[in-house]
């Protein structure tokens, strides 16, 4: 059972800054959009696709490894591989006759350096097994996605030897129940996922209309959504590791609508009576229109498991889910402070959960309640303007406003 400390939390934090800042496609383009983050987002949408034909072809599936591995892979990208081609650190390692085997034993003794050894070896258990291999076939369709994305803007030369590399590399999960119909580019699962790739979700960035410095897509949000929401399903219930894997992936598909839909501000659509409501419905629609009914039944009941919206999924999961999703445009909003922004909005944006915390609507664990205290200090001291939305307080009184929910953060239970 890990036993998660508030050392650790940082450690995720940290980590989740470094992937979004890590661009990828960097020898060919550069696309803030498409980061080390949203293709984690795009990894695990299809691990769980491929998972789903594996276990309806009647394989044993340990659904608690797809998380871990998840974890263990963006801690490497961001601390031991970064944006480096695979093809290229692999002839290095042949030149030097290095066993690429080195690069998985370096980020298990860096995850122990950052956070400590029971928690490498806790992502590590995840590795040499049929869900880390199921994984790995996950991303390289995602990466032919982004390639075929790509295409226009790359080299010609240069587009045909990655494409033929990565052609050479989906050789190896074949194996595996439904890979060739859902990486087939003509097949309509592929164009699903090419149109959740290629989409709102990737172009649009979060905070647009303000002073941001870090552009966040809403892609990258589901990933760091799912990773808070496993963290604090683990700190809720540390020896629930399959309810934490369930979170991790309704983090991962807690927002797919907006794909079809965009979406309105949170404001909006409670200043407008019956309008979030309508949105709801339209959600409902176009994931009917677009998901449910374009994939195979199985996969409809087993993505319905997953969807925030479902009504069996409402009463269990939807406070934790929504503290997760909040607290992730909180982790953004520091990291707007951290690069540079100074923009009041954003420590509006903090001290607006202070409601839904209060009355349980938003869930907060102790650990990321000392999280969210960190955030509303590091906010605070940087002595900004009130945001317009708190311009009727005093300064005194925002003052002590700041602190009555800096405090809030420190008594959760």
């Amino acid at each position: 059972m890990l036993q998660l400390s508030y050392k650790l939390i940082k450690a995720i934090i940290e980590m989740l800054k470094r992937l979004i800042r890590l661009k990828r496609w960097t020898d060919a383009v550069s696309d803030d959009s498409f980061n080390e983050m949203a293709k984690q987002s795009l990894n695990s949408i299809i691990c769980y696709i491929l998972a789903c034909f594996a276990e309806e072809a009647g394989e044993y599936i340990d659904w608690t490894r797809f998380p871990k591995y998840a974890l263990y892979r963006a801690f490497e990208k961001t601390y031991v591989v970064f944006n480096t081609p695979k093809a290229k650190y692999l002839e290095i390692f042949q030149m030097g006759n290095i066993s690429p085997s080195e690069f998985s034993k370096a980020a298990k003794r860096k995850i122990s350096e950052i956070v400590d050894p029971a928690f490498s070896e806790f992502l590590c258990e995840s590795l040499g097994t049929r869900e880390e291999h199921i994984f790995k076939a996950a991303t390289a369709i995602a990466t032919k996605i982004e390639l075929l994305q790509l295409h226009a803007k790359c080299e010609p030369s240069k587009y045909d030897q990655k494409s033929n590399y990565v052609a050479d590399d989906m050789v190896k999960y074949h194996d595996i129940p439904g890979f060739k119909e859902v990486a087939n580019p003509n097949g309509d699962l592929f164009k699903l996922l090419q149109f959740i790739s290629d989409s709102y979700l990737r172009h649009h960035t979060r905070w647009c209309e303000l002073g941001y410095v870090q552009p966040c897509t809403i892609l990258g949000h589901l990933y760091s959504t799912a990773v808070l929401a496993y963290f604090m399903s683990l700190e809720e219930h540390p020896e629930d590791e399959v309810l934490a894997t369930k979170r991790y992936f309704m983090g991962i598909f807690h927002d797919v609508a907006e794909a079809w839909t965009t979406d309105l501000p949170s404001p909006i659509k409670d200043y407008i009576k019956g309008l979030r409501g309508a949105c709801e419905l339209f959600e409902d629609k176009v994931l009917e229109d677009n998901i449910y009914s374009k994939v195979p039944k199985f996969l409809a009941d087993k993505i319905h498991e997953v969807m925030f919206e479902e009504s069996q999924n409402i009463v269990q999961h939807k406070a934790l889910i929504k503290g997760a999703d909040y607290l992730s445009a909180d982790t953004e909003c520091w990291l707007q402070y951290q690069l540079g922004s100074r923009d009041p909005y954003f420590i509006g944006s903090l001290m607006r959960r202070k409601k839904g915390i209060a009355n349980g609507s938003v869930a907060l664990t102790p650990l990321c309640g000392q999280l969210r205290h960190y955030f509303l200090k590091f906010s605070r001291d940087l002595k900004l303007e009130k945001p317009v939305e708190f311009d009727y307080m005093s300064d005194e009184e925002w003052a002590k406003e700041i602190e009555e929910c800096m405090r809030q953060c420190l008594n959760v239970n």
